[in-house]
Protein backbone atom coordinates (compact mmCIF):
# COMPACT_ATOMS: atom_id res chain seq x y z
CA UNK A 1 0.00 0.00 0.00
CA UNK A 2 1.57 3.36 -1.10
CA UNK A 3 1.93 6.50 1.00
CA UNK A 4 0.73 9.72 -0.06
CA UNK A 5 2.92 13.01 0.07
CA UNK A 6 -0.32 14.41 2.50
CA UNK A 7 -0.07 11.40 5.25
CA UNK A 8 3.63 11.81 5.17
CA UNK A 9 3.38 15.72 5.65
CA UNK A 10 0.65 14.92 8.31
CA UNK A 11 2.43 12.15 10.18
CA UNK A 12 5.85 14.43 10.03
CA UNK A 13 4.39 17.89 11.77
CA UNK A 14 2.84 14.72 13.76
CA UNK A 15 5.81 13.78 15.65
CA UNK A 16 7.35 17.29 15.28
CA UNK A 17 4.39 18.90 17.75
CA UNK A 18 4.85 16.02 19.96
CA UNK A 19 8.40 16.61 20.71
CA UNK A 20 7.17 20.08 20.90
CA UNK A 21 4.97 19.24 23.81
CA UNK A 22 7.30 16.39 25.38
CA UNK A 23 9.87 19.92 25.43
CA UNK A 24 7.51 22.26 26.87
CA UNK A 25 6.33 19.53 29.61
CA UNK A 26 9.33 18.40 30.75
CA UNK A 27 12.01 21.31 29.48
CA UNK A 28 15.03 18.92 30.05
CA UNK A 29 14.95 15.47 28.15
CA UNK A 30 17.91 12.67 28.54
CA UNK A 31 18.37 9.94 26.73
CA UNK A 32 18.16 8.09 29.74
CA UNK A 33 14.97 9.01 31.22
CA UNK A 34 12.98 10.18 28.26
CA UNK A 35 14.97 7.80 25.22
CA UNK A 36 11.41 7.92 23.00
CA UNK A 37 10.90 11.56 23.68
CA UNK A 38 14.26 12.37 22.90
CA UNK A 39 14.65 10.76 19.80
CA UNK A 40 11.88 12.29 18.52
CA UNK A 41 13.63 15.70 19.42
CA UNK A 42 17.02 14.96 18.36
CA UNK A 43 15.02 13.90 14.65
CA UNK A 44 13.41 17.52 14.31
CA UNK A 45 15.98 19.28 15.76
CA UNK A 46 16.20 22.07 13.41
CA UNK A 47 12.89 22.72 13.27
CA UNK A 48 12.24 23.06 17.26
CA UNK A 49 14.81 25.35 17.46
CA UNK A 50 13.63 27.90 14.99
CA UNK A 51 10.05 27.50 15.54
CA UNK A 52 10.69 27.51 19.67
CA UNK A 53 12.40 31.23 19.02
CA UNK A 54 10.11 32.45 16.75
CA UNK A 55 7.08 31.76 18.55
CA UNK A 56 7.82 31.77 22.07
CA UNK A 57 11.08 33.74 22.24
CA UNK A 58 12.57 30.21 24.02
CA UNK A 59 16.12 29.01 23.26
CA UNK A 60 16.62 25.30 22.73
CA UNK A 61 19.91 23.20 23.08
CA UNK A 62 19.98 19.89 21.87
CA UNK A 63 22.96 17.90 22.53
CA UNK A 64 24.46 14.06 22.07
CA UNK A 65 22.53 13.04 25.68
CA UNK A 66 20.21 15.68 26.70
CA UNK A 67 17.61 18.63 25.39
CA UNK A 68 17.50 21.51 27.34
CA UNK A 69 14.66 24.49 26.27
CA UNK A 70 15.47 27.66 27.86
CA UNK A 71 12.33 29.24 28.96
CA UNK A 72 12.05 32.87 30.29
CA UNK A 73 9.58 35.92 30.79
CA UNK A 74 7.41 34.16 33.01
CA UNK A 75 8.06 33.13 36.59
CA UNK A 76 5.24 32.67 39.33
CA UNK A 77 3.03 32.87 37.51
CA UNK A 78 3.63 29.77 35.65
CA UNK A 79 6.85 28.25 37.06
CA UNK A 80 5.89 24.44 39.11
CA UNK A 81 8.49 24.89 42.16
CA UNK A 82 10.64 22.06 42.79
CA UNK A 83 9.29 18.84 45.15
CA UNK A 84 10.16 15.88 46.94
CA UNK A 85 9.47 12.96 46.09
CA UNK A 86 6.35 13.05 49.32
CA UNK A 87 5.24 16.04 47.07
CA UNK A 88 6.47 18.45 49.69
CA UNK A 89 8.21 21.89 48.28
CA UNK A 90 11.56 22.31 48.16
CA UNK A 91 12.78 23.97 51.71
CA UNK A 92 15.40 27.15 51.33
CA UNK A 93 17.75 24.45 52.72
CA UNK A 94 17.33 21.66 50.25
CA UNK A 95 17.64 24.48 47.55
CA UNK A 96 21.20 25.04 49.18
CA UNK A 97 22.20 21.29 48.75
CA UNK A 98 20.57 21.35 45.23
CA UNK A 99 23.23 24.05 44.38
CA UNK A 100 26.14 23.04 45.96
CA UNK A 101 25.70 19.87 44.75
CA UNK A 102 25.49 21.17 41.27
CA UNK A 103 29.00 23.20 41.78
CA UNK A 104 30.77 19.75 42.90
CA UNK A 105 28.84 17.63 40.36
CA UNK A 106 29.84 20.12 37.26
CA UNK A 107 33.54 19.79 37.96
CA UNK A 108 33.28 15.71 38.24
CA UNK A 109 35.26 13.95 35.97
CA UNK A 110 34.10 10.21 36.33
CA UNK A 111 31.74 7.96 38.73
CA UNK A 112 31.15 9.15 42.62
CA UNK A 113 29.99 8.07 45.74
CA UNK A 114 27.50 9.42 47.79
CA UNK A 115 30.03 9.82 50.86
CA UNK A 116 32.60 11.05 48.34
CA UNK A 117 29.77 13.86 47.29
CA UNK A 118 28.78 14.77 50.91
CA UNK A 119 33.10 15.52 51.79
CA UNK A 120 33.32 17.79 48.33
CA UNK A 121 29.64 19.50 49.34
CA UNK A 122 30.64 20.10 52.83
CA UNK A 123 33.83 21.66 51.48
CA UNK A 124 32.58 23.73 48.95
CA UNK A 125 29.91 24.72 51.71
CA UNK A 126 32.94 25.95 53.73
CA UNK A 127 34.59 27.95 50.70
CA UNK A 128 31.16 29.61 50.38
CA UNK A 129 31.14 30.59 54.10
CA UNK A 130 27.35 28.38 53.75
CA UNK A 131 26.49 26.79 57.12
CA UNK A 132 25.82 23.29 55.39
CA UNK A 133 26.97 19.97 55.73
CA UNK A 134 25.47 16.87 54.98
CA UNK A 135 26.63 14.13 58.03
CA UNK A 136 25.70 16.51 60.27
CA UNK A 137 22.24 15.08 60.99
CA UNK A 138 19.44 13.42 59.80
CA UNK A 139 17.68 16.37 59.05
CA UNK A 140 20.72 17.68 56.74
CA UNK A 141 20.71 13.98 55.07
CA UNK A 142 17.45 13.79 54.42
CA UNK A 143 17.64 17.59 52.59
CA UNK A 144 20.94 17.08 50.72
CA UNK A 145 19.44 13.22 49.57
CA UNK A 146 16.00 14.94 48.25
CA UNK A 147 18.28 17.32 45.98
CA UNK A 148 20.36 14.29 44.77
CA UNK A 149 16.94 12.83 44.22
CA UNK A 150 15.99 15.61 42.02
CA UNK A 151 18.74 15.51 39.66
CA UNK A 152 18.40 11.21 39.49
CA UNK A 153 14.46 12.06 38.33
CA UNK A 154 16.11 14.39 35.76
CA UNK A 155 18.87 11.91 34.56
CA UNK A 156 21.80 13.97 35.36
CA UNK A 157 22.65 12.00 38.00
CA UNK A 158 22.44 7.70 37.68
CA UNK A 159 22.10 5.72 40.76
CA UNK A 160 24.72 2.62 39.36
CA UNK A 161 25.02 0.65 42.69
CA UNK A 162 22.73 1.22 45.79
CA UNK A 163 19.79 4.08 46.01
CA UNK A 164 19.78 7.56 47.41
CA UNK A 165 16.59 6.36 49.02
CA UNK A 166 18.92 3.67 51.35
CA UNK A 167 21.18 6.57 52.03
CA UNK A 168 19.41 8.53 53.21
CA UNK A 169 17.61 6.25 55.47
CA UNK A 170 21.04 5.05 56.85
CA UNK A 171 24.25 6.98 56.12
CA UNK A 172 26.34 3.88 56.49
CA UNK A 173 24.77 2.18 53.23
CA UNK A 174 26.70 4.30 50.42
CA UNK A 175 25.58 4.35 47.20
CA UNK A 176 27.57 4.96 43.40
CA UNK A 177 26.63 7.59 40.89
CA UNK A 178 27.51 8.22 37.49
CA UNK A 179 27.11 11.79 36.37
CA UNK A 180 26.27 13.55 32.82
CA UNK A 181 27.56 16.49 33.26
CA UNK A 182 26.12 18.13 30.14
CA UNK A 183 22.75 17.30 31.59
CA UNK A 184 23.75 19.25 35.18
CA UNK A 185 25.03 21.60 33.59
CA UNK A 186 22.06 22.36 31.82
CA UNK A 187 19.66 22.19 34.66
CA UNK A 188 20.07 25.78 35.62
CA UNK A 189 19.08 27.82 32.89
CA UNK A 190 19.51 31.38 34.21
CA UNK A 191 22.84 32.06 36.34
CA UNK A 192 22.15 34.88 38.34
CA UNK A 193 25.06 37.50 38.06
CA UNK A 194 27.43 38.65 41.03
CA UNK A 195 25.52 41.88 41.61
CA UNK A 196 21.90 40.58 41.47
CA UNK A 197 19.61 40.54 44.58
CA UNK A 198 16.35 37.97 44.06
CA UNK A 199 13.96 41.21 43.58
CA UNK A 200 15.94 42.78 40.84
CA UNK A 201 17.23 39.00 39.61
CA UNK A 202 13.33 38.37 38.89
CA UNK A 203 12.04 41.51 37.93
CA UNK A 204 15.04 41.02 35.16
CA UNK A 205 13.27 37.80 34.13
CA UNK A 206 10.45 38.65 33.79
CA UNK A 207 8.36 41.94 31.80
CA UNK A 208 4.46 40.59 31.65
CA UNK A 209 3.50 43.60 29.63
CA UNK A 210 6.41 44.75 27.38
CA UNK A 211 5.81 47.97 25.71
CA UNK A 212 6.82 47.15 21.76
CA UNK A 213 3.92 45.60 19.82
CA UNK A 214 5.92 42.43 18.85
CA UNK A 215 7.66 41.79 22.48
CA UNK A 216 4.45 42.46 24.14
CA UNK A 217 2.80 39.18 21.57
CA UNK A 218 5.86 36.90 22.26
CA UNK A 219 4.85 37.76 26.01
CA UNK A 220 1.26 37.00 25.53
CA UNK A 221 1.80 33.84 23.19
CA UNK A 222 3.92 32.39 26.23
CA UNK A 223 1.21 33.39 28.65
CA UNK A 224 -0.88 31.63 26.50
CA UNK A 225 1.09 28.54 26.02
CA UNK A 226 2.28 28.09 29.79
CA UNK A 227 -0.74 29.08 31.75
CA UNK A 228 -3.85 26.47 31.96
CA UNK A 229 -6.73 29.65 31.36
CA UNK A 230 -6.00 33.58 30.76
CA UNK A 231 -8.64 35.43 31.55
CA UNK A 232 -8.91 38.85 30.03
CA UNK A 233 -9.90 40.81 33.33
CA UNK A 234 -6.44 39.63 35.12
CA UNK A 235 -4.35 41.23 32.06
CA UNK A 236 -2.79 44.79 31.97
CA UNK A 237 -4.84 47.00 29.64
CA UNK A 238 -2.58 46.70 26.87
CA UNK A 239 -2.43 42.85 27.00
CA UNK A 240 -5.88 42.64 26.95
CA UNK A 241 -6.47 45.19 23.90
CA UNK A 242 -3.14 42.79 21.89
CA UNK A 243 -5.47 39.54 23.02
CA UNK A 244 -8.34 41.16 21.43
CA UNK A 245 -6.94 42.39 18.31
CA UNK A 246 -4.32 39.23 18.06
CA UNK A 247 -5.90 36.40 19.48
CA UNK A 248 -6.47 34.10 16.18
CA UNK A 249 -3.51 34.74 15.21
CA UNK A 250 -1.51 33.43 18.77
CA UNK A 251 -3.85 30.47 18.25
CA UNK A 252 -2.46 29.64 14.75
CA UNK A 253 1.18 30.12 15.78
CA UNK A 254 0.99 28.02 18.52
CA UNK A 255 -1.50 25.43 16.93
CA UNK A 256 1.10 25.01 14.17
CA UNK A 257 4.05 24.50 17.13
CA UNK A 258 2.10 22.44 19.62
CA UNK A 259 -0.62 21.14 17.99
CA UNK A 260 -3.15 22.08 19.88
CA UNK A 261 -6.79 23.69 19.54
CA UNK A 262 -7.64 26.88 21.08
CA UNK A 263 -10.82 27.82 23.50
CA UNK A 264 -11.84 31.30 22.90
CA UNK A 265 -14.46 32.26 25.10
CA UNK A 266 -15.72 35.60 26.35
CA UNK A 267 -13.89 35.37 29.72
CA UNK A 268 -10.41 34.35 28.23
CA UNK A 269 -8.84 31.50 26.29
CA UNK A 270 -7.54 28.38 27.07
CA UNK A 271 -5.15 25.88 24.98
CA UNK A 272 -6.26 22.01 24.97
CA UNK A 273 -3.65 19.68 24.13
CA UNK A 274 -4.21 16.57 22.71
CA UNK A 275 -5.24 13.55 25.13
CA UNK A 276 -2.46 11.53 24.43
CA UNK A 277 0.26 14.38 26.34
CA UNK A 278 1.76 13.41 28.87
CA UNK A 279 1.10 16.45 31.05
CA UNK A 280 2.45 17.17 34.56
CA UNK A 281 -0.28 18.09 35.31
CA UNK A 282 -3.33 16.08 34.20
CA UNK A 283 -6.89 16.69 35.77
CA UNK A 284 -9.56 15.03 35.84
CA UNK A 285 -7.53 12.37 37.39
CA UNK A 286 -8.97 9.37 39.34
CA UNK A 287 -6.64 9.76 42.35
CA UNK A 288 -8.02 10.97 45.92
CA UNK A 289 -6.56 15.08 44.70
CA UNK A 290 -8.29 14.54 41.64
CA UNK A 291 -11.15 13.04 42.36
CA UNK A 292 -11.62 15.38 45.47
CA UNK A 293 -11.09 18.45 43.26
CA UNK A 294 -13.38 17.09 40.47
CA UNK A 295 -16.27 17.04 42.81
CA UNK A 296 -15.41 19.89 44.98
CA UNK A 297 -15.45 22.06 41.16
CA UNK A 298 -19.14 21.02 40.50
CA UNK A 299 -20.38 21.14 43.69
CA UNK A 300 -19.58 25.06 43.72
CA UNK A 301 -20.30 25.38 40.29
CA UNK A 302 -24.29 24.40 41.00
CA UNK A 303 -24.25 26.04 44.83
CA UNK A 304 -22.54 29.16 44.09
CA UNK A 305 -23.89 30.80 40.69
CA UNK A 306 -23.55 34.32 40.32
CA UNK A 307 -27.56 34.76 38.98
CA UNK A 308 -26.02 36.56 36.05
CA UNK A 309 -22.97 36.56 33.22
CA UNK A 310 -19.74 37.10 35.55
CA UNK A 311 -16.17 35.34 35.21
CA UNK A 312 -15.92 34.69 38.80
CA UNK A 313 -17.85 34.34 42.14
CA UNK A 314 -16.82 34.49 45.69
CA UNK A 315 -16.50 31.25 47.68
CA UNK A 316 -17.54 32.11 51.05
CA UNK A 317 -14.60 30.08 53.44
CA UNK A 318 -17.24 28.91 55.50
CA UNK A 319 -18.59 26.97 52.59
CA UNK A 320 -15.40 25.99 51.11
CA UNK A 321 -13.97 23.88 54.21
CA UNK A 322 -17.72 22.48 54.96
CA UNK A 323 -17.91 20.93 51.30
CA UNK A 324 -13.77 19.90 51.22
CA UNK A 325 -15.21 18.34 54.93
CA UNK A 326 -17.75 16.19 53.51
CA UNK A 327 -16.19 15.18 50.22
CA UNK A 328 -12.73 14.24 51.80
CA UNK A 329 -12.49 14.93 55.72
CA UNK A 330 -11.56 12.16 57.70
CA UNK A 331 -15.10 11.02 58.57
CA UNK A 332 -16.40 10.93 54.55
CA UNK A 333 -17.56 7.81 53.47
CA UNK A 334 -15.23 7.80 50.20
CA UNK A 335 -12.12 7.75 52.27
CA UNK A 336 -13.36 4.17 53.20
CA UNK A 337 -13.56 3.55 49.47
CA UNK A 338 -9.90 5.06 48.78
CA UNK A 339 -8.65 2.84 51.73
CA UNK A 340 -9.89 -0.63 49.74
CA UNK A 341 -8.54 -0.19 45.83
CA UNK A 342 -5.01 -0.16 45.26
CA UNK A 343 -3.66 3.23 44.37
CA UNK A 344 -1.69 5.72 45.59
CA UNK A 345 -1.04 7.03 49.08
CA UNK A 346 -4.19 8.66 50.64
CA UNK A 347 -3.26 11.78 52.16
CA UNK A 348 -4.29 12.75 55.54
CA UNK A 349 -7.62 15.26 55.76
CA UNK A 350 -5.25 18.88 56.04
CA UNK A 351 -3.31 17.56 53.14
CA UNK A 352 -5.74 16.70 50.75
CA UNK A 353 -7.46 20.02 51.15
CA UNK A 354 -3.96 21.76 51.13
CA UNK A 355 -3.31 19.47 47.69
CA UNK A 356 -6.90 20.04 46.22
CA UNK A 357 -6.45 24.21 46.24
CA UNK A 358 -3.21 23.99 45.05
CA UNK A 359 -4.20 22.07 42.11
CA UNK A 360 -6.71 23.82 41.36
CA UNK A 361 -5.50 27.05 41.89
CA UNK A 362 -2.76 26.12 39.21
CA UNK A 363 -5.63 25.09 36.87
CA UNK A 364 -6.88 28.41 37.36
CA UNK A 365 -10.29 27.08 38.49
CA UNK A 366 -9.94 28.60 41.68
CA UNK A 367 -7.83 32.00 42.47
CA UNK A 368 -7.30 34.33 45.06
CA UNK A 369 -6.28 32.65 48.58
CA UNK A 370 -7.68 31.85 52.30
CA UNK A 371 -10.41 33.63 52.93
CA UNK A 372 -10.72 35.02 49.52
CA UNK A 373 -11.30 31.65 47.27
CA UNK A 374 -13.11 32.83 44.07
CA UNK A 375 -14.39 30.29 41.87
CA UNK A 376 -13.77 30.94 37.70
CA UNK A 377 -16.10 30.62 35.13
CA UNK A 378 -13.67 27.77 33.37
CA UNK A 379 -14.84 25.60 36.63
CA UNK A 380 -18.30 25.29 34.79
CA UNK A 381 -16.89 23.16 31.84
CA UNK A 382 -16.87 19.86 34.47
CA UNK A 383 -20.84 20.18 35.15
CA UNK A 384 -22.51 22.29 37.94
CA UNK A 385 -24.29 19.88 40.21
CA UNK A 386 -24.84 20.30 44.59
CA UNK A 387 -23.67 17.18 45.66
CA UNK A 388 -25.42 16.07 48.68
CA UNK A 389 -23.11 14.85 50.45
CA UNK A 390 -22.40 18.54 51.58
CA UNK A 391 -24.33 20.37 54.33
CA UNK A 392 -25.92 23.29 53.56
CA UNK A 393 -24.86 26.45 55.30
CA UNK A 394 -26.82 28.57 57.28
CA UNK A 395 -26.00 32.24 57.80
CA UNK A 396 -27.99 35.07 59.07
CA UNK A 397 -26.45 37.51 56.99
CA UNK A 398 -27.62 39.78 54.17
CA UNK A 399 -26.47 36.98 51.78
CA UNK A 400 -28.38 33.92 53.43
CA UNK A 401 -29.60 31.15 51.81
CA UNK A 402 -32.29 30.91 54.34
CA UNK A 403 -34.00 34.12 55.73
CA UNK A 404 -33.82 35.03 59.11
CA UNK A 405 -36.59 33.92 61.13
CA UNK A 406 -38.68 37.05 63.15
CA UNK A 407 -40.69 36.69 66.73
CA UNK A 408 -44.09 36.26 65.93
CA UNK A 409 -46.03 40.00 66.71
CA UNK A 410 -42.78 42.37 66.12
CA UNK A 411 -44.62 43.89 63.34
CA UNK A 412 -42.10 43.15 60.82
CA UNK A 413 -43.03 42.12 57.51
CA UNK A 414 -42.34 38.17 56.61
CA UNK A 415 -39.76 37.81 53.95
CA UNK A 416 -40.35 36.52 51.00
CA UNK A 417 -38.94 32.90 50.89
CA UNK A 418 -35.74 32.95 48.88
CA UNK A 419 -34.99 30.40 45.96
CA UNK A 420 -33.20 27.00 46.84
CA UNK A 421 -29.85 27.14 44.31
CA UNK A 422 -31.07 23.28 43.30
CA UNK A 423 -33.96 25.13 41.90
CA UNK A 424 -31.66 27.60 39.22
CA UNK A 425 -29.76 24.95 38.11
CA UNK A 426 -31.42 25.58 34.63
CA UNK A 427 -31.03 29.19 34.52
CA UNK A 428 -27.45 29.05 35.67
CA UNK A 429 -26.78 26.53 33.14
CA UNK A 430 -28.23 28.89 30.58
CA UNK A 431 -26.12 31.93 31.82
CA UNK A 432 -22.66 30.31 32.03
CA UNK A 433 -23.57 28.49 28.29
CA UNK A 434 -24.13 32.63 27.36
CA UNK A 435 -20.78 33.08 28.90
CA UNK A 436 -18.90 30.51 27.42
CA UNK A 437 -21.03 29.55 24.10
CA UNK A 438 -17.97 28.30 21.57
CA UNK A 439 -15.06 25.84 21.21
CA UNK A 440 -13.19 26.88 18.80
CA UNK A 441 -9.89 25.57 16.57
CA UNK A 442 -7.56 27.99 15.40
CA UNK A 443 -6.92 26.89 11.71
CA UNK A 444 -5.92 30.24 10.06
CA UNK A 445 -3.62 33.23 10.83
CA UNK A 446 0.05 33.51 11.27
CA UNK A 447 2.02 30.36 11.47
CA UNK A 448 4.73 31.47 13.75
CA UNK A 449 6.91 31.79 10.51
CA UNK A 450 8.10 35.88 10.98
CA UNK A 451 11.15 36.55 13.05
CA UNK A 452 11.21 36.69 16.87
CA UNK A 453 12.01 39.69 19.19
CA UNK A 454 16.01 39.70 19.89
CA UNK A 455 14.74 39.81 23.66
CA UNK A 456 18.15 37.90 24.78
CA UNK A 457 16.97 34.38 25.24
CA UNK A 458 19.58 32.95 23.35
Amino acid sequence: METSAHTEDAALIGERQAAARALMARPLLTRRTHPAEFSLVRSHAEWLVQRFQRVLGYRLTVADEHARLVKRGLVDEVVRPAERATGARFTPRTHTYLALALAVLVEQTGPTTARSLTAGVRAAAREAGIDADPGRGLGERRAFCAALHHLVGFGALTETAGTVRAHQADPAVDVELTPDTGALRAVTAHLPRAGDDPDSFLTDAADPDPEGDQAGEIALRRLLAETAVVYREHLPDRQRDRLAAHQWRAAAALGNLLGCDTEIRAEGVALVMPDETDAAQRFPSDDPVGRTALALVRHLSGRLHPGRPATSVAVPDLELRTALDALGGADAPVRAEWARTAGPEIPDPERLSALVLELLAALGLLTGGPGQWALTAAAARFGADVDERVPMIQDNDEDSRTPPAHARGSGQDEPDPQTDPRDDLDRVTSVLQAVANEKVSATSGDTGDDPGPRDGSG
